[in-house]
């Protein structure tokens, strides 16, 4: 009997720890959780798409610089940060070929309202 009891213990722990596993993989998902309305959207998709390699998906930073509470105030004005992001600046590409100018705009328009 207690060799039975300890694999029903195992069962029930494997069933919790994914259960678990399967939770925390939804929560992680790109606009899931409190924060679905706030991370969709044009900017939000050219963001993922072209920024969070460097700058990590909510801006924390990464290769790039954070931009999560510091981009409105390193670029007071949105011009300078949309020439950043189209001409590029040391070690930042340029994303003039990349992107179209409504591209880069809506990125930059997410950067500011979005990394607060």
């Amino acid at each position: 009997m207690t060799f039975k009891r300890v694999v029903n213990g195992i069962e029930i722990l494997t069933l919790v720890v994914a259960i678990a596993f399967v939770v925390a993989l939804f929560a992680n998902e790109p606009g899931g959780g409190s924060g679905a309305t706030a991370k969709s959207g044009p900017g939000y998709d050219v963001f993922l798409a072209n920024c969070a390699r460097c700058h990590g998906q909510d801006g924390q930073g990464g290769i790039g610089p954070k931009l999560a509470g510091v981009v409105t105030t390193d670029f007071p004005d949105a011009q300078q940060e949309i020439a950043v992001v189209r001409d590029g600046r040391a070690s930042m590409p340029s994303f003039k070929n990349d992107l179209s100018a409504t591209q880069i705009q809506d990125v930059v328009a997410y950067t500011r309202s979005q990394l607060k």
